[in-house]
């Protein structure tokens, strides 16, 4: 090889090593940029789960549960209340004669 074809191929390759180190730090930045985006989602997500007084999925979910028993205990007592009054009127109905 005689100088210009040295040159040109040092020109060449440093071109290519130029365009890989672009490439690799495009392909970072946007890594960066996108786990970022992901981390500051988790992050809501996270909050969402934690106790803050009363706006929080958590906080929503925990009012459901209290109200959820509370309902199944007012229905087990209408239920009893229900049995004793059937209860009654087959004890107390008219004998046949």
């Amino acid at each position: 090889m005689d100088t210009p074809q040295v040159d040109d191929f040092l020109m060449w390759a440093a071109g290519v090593v130029t365009a890989i180190v672009v490439i690799i730090g495009g392909i970072a930045a946007l890594r960066k940029l996108l786990l970022g985006a992901i981390d500051k989602r988790l992050d809501g997500i996270d909050q969402q789960l934690h106790r803050n007084g009363g706006t929080s999925l958590r906080d929503a979910v925990d009012r459901i549960e209290e109200r959820q028993t509370d309902i199944q205990s007012y229905v087990r007592r209408t239920a009893d209340r229900l049995d004793e009054h059937i209860d009654w009127h087959l004890e107390h109905q008219p004998k046949e004669k």
